[in-house]
């Protein structure tokens, strides 16, 4: 228990744990509050549908198997016909599935209303997204001190596509978690010359077990690798920590690639989903988002195969294999490509409303969106001034945060424009936001301060003349009073 209370009394003084259980208990209502009103079922033909299907499957102890075959079944049994064999999938990493599957399985055992499935993995992931409130204070604190971080997480708390995103199931609630854990964890290593071992294999581990929710985990690792770089320091340390750390997050997934190279019979390190996520937006019909048609006509081979399975995997080394080309030989047009991605990734921040949308009426639409944009935009700007703060800084813990919000900002660049792809980065760019509120208010301060004493200055020097003392001015022309040696210190003057 003292090590429990030592650990609470070094996050900081009284006033500032009390502000921070504050934010933490304001942030558990709102998103609680929000999955009470828009935890409803998602729409077909989804991920959120697509994550649900595969964890119902894995609640009934089927396996890891491609839904879809469950439905065709369905439908074979009422014309009679007969059915198709299960077929091992793959196209989704097996990390969100797994966590909706598990709390699927705890509602279909125990009181809790089989019907109230979304709404129980919302109140989770409520729970999950104000750990990550309180990552993101600790981490901020560590970089940019603690009314940062409270301010950090109080931007966090209450930003409205993080809560908005609660109450869905997109993987993003969790990953957000997932990877504020990982950057956590790591910052030791950004900021230390000499990482502890027990440090690098746990970072390692925990990279490779987040990297079977969504792969492009790995970006934190670049942004540690860059954050080293910059840094300069020694060489036998760099390759140490980021060395150690690349091979247990290989290692970590060794047993997913051995279980889809057993079932799938192929090389499949992670999911065979990567392979059309990257062709979408790699051919001569691409808009830089995600369109089925295209991805129908450009990225999957067309013809037959002996199983779901079997055409995931090739669909996948098809899509792989048209995207590398198009990028060597159109090598101009995807750089253009990355400003469209990024446009239509970052001109709007209302993912969250997706599922939410047909019950609301046109007028909450338009407020929600409103609101969550413009708080978006507010932060966005925030984190440019933020990102000056850094670079003026040169804190290495400060600039572990920047490039990492940088590092997870191109993930629509690498795959395709979806806001979707930017919510993992958001935590990371309200640090910087608060990191350039705080320097604002500060800067205004000294501002009405020095304005402040140009209005006092002339009323002290005539004050000062009356009573017979020189008057001076300082380097920058600004009337001063400066006390001669023999003089008799001045009386203070006080304003009215």
């Amino acid at each position: 228990m003292s090590g429990i209370a030592d650990r609470w009394r070094a996050l900081g003084s009284p006033r500032a744990r009390r502000l921070l259980l504050l934010v933490l208990f304001l942030a558990f209502v709102v998103r609680v509050g929000w999955v009470a009103y828009a935890g409803v079922h998602p729409q077909f033909a989804t991920d959120p549908s697509a994550y649900l299907l595969q964890g119902e499957t894995l609640a009934r102890g089927e396996g890891y198997v491609n839904p879809l075959v469950d439905i065709a079944n369905a439908e074979h049994r009422a014309r009679h016909e007969p059915l198709e064999p299960a077929s091992p999938a793959s196209f989704y990493p097996p990390g969100y599935p797994a966590f909706v599957g598990a709390v699927v399985w705890v509602v279909w055992h125990t009181p809790i209303p089989d019907h109230a499935v979304i709404r129980t993995v919302g109140v989770l992931q409520a729970v999950l997204g104000t750990i990550s409130v309180l990552l993101t204070y600790l981490i901020a604190r560590t970089a940019f001190g603690t009314r940062v971080g409270l301010l950090a997480a109080a931007l966090v708390a209450f930003y409205p596509n993080l809560v908005a995103t609660t109450a869905t199931l997109q993987l993003e609630t969790v990953f957000v978690f997932l990877t504020l854990l990982t950057v956590f964890v790591l910052l030791p290593v950004a900021t230390g010359d000499h990482p502890s071992r027990a440090r690098l294999v746990a970072g390692g581990l925990l990279t490779g077990a987040v990297a079977l929710v969504r792969p492009t985990i790995g970006l934190v690792i670049v942004a540690l690798l860059v954050t080293l770089l910059i840094a300069r320091v020694p060489a036998a340390t760099l390759l140490r920590s980021v060395g150690v750390v690349v091979a247990l997050m290989i290692v970590a997934l060794v047993p997913w690639t051995v279980r889809n190279e057993v079932r799938l019979h192929a090389f499949v390190p992670v999911s065979t989903g990567i392979g059309p996520t990257l062709c979408v937006s790699r051919n001569s019909e691409a808009t830089g988002k995600l369109d089925t048609g295209i991805m129908y006509r450009k990225c999957q081979p067309h013809r037959h195969f002996a199983s779901p399975a079997a055409l995931d995997v090739a669909t996948s080394n098809y899509g792989i294999r048209r995207a590398v080309d198009w990028v060597i030989h159109h090598p101009f047009s995807e750089l253009h490509m990355w400003g469209t991605r990024t446009r239509l990734a970052f001109r709007d921040d209302t993912s969250g409303l997706t599922d939410i949308r047909e019950h609301m009426t046109h007028f909450w639409t338009d407020v929600a969106t409103f609101v969550s944009n413009a708080a978006s935009f507010v932060v966005l700007a925030g984190a440019a001034i933020g990102a000056i703060v850094v670079l003026r800084r040169r804190s290495r813990a400060a600039l572990f945060v920047l490039l990492t919000a940088v590092a997870l900002s191109t993930q629509p660049i690498i795959l395709y424009g979806d806001p979707r792809y930017r919510v993992p980065a958001e935590p990371f760019f309200a640090m910087l936001a608060a990191a350039g509120f705080a320097w604002a208010a500060t800067r205004i301060a000294s501002f009405r301060y020095v304005n402040t004493d140009r209005r006092k200055a002339p009323m002290l020097a005539k004050t000062s003349a009356a009573a017979g003392k020189p008057k001076l001015t300082n380097p920058c022309g600004w009337p001063a009073l400066h006390r001669a040696s023999t003089a008799t210190p001045s009386p203070r003057i006080r304003s009215a």
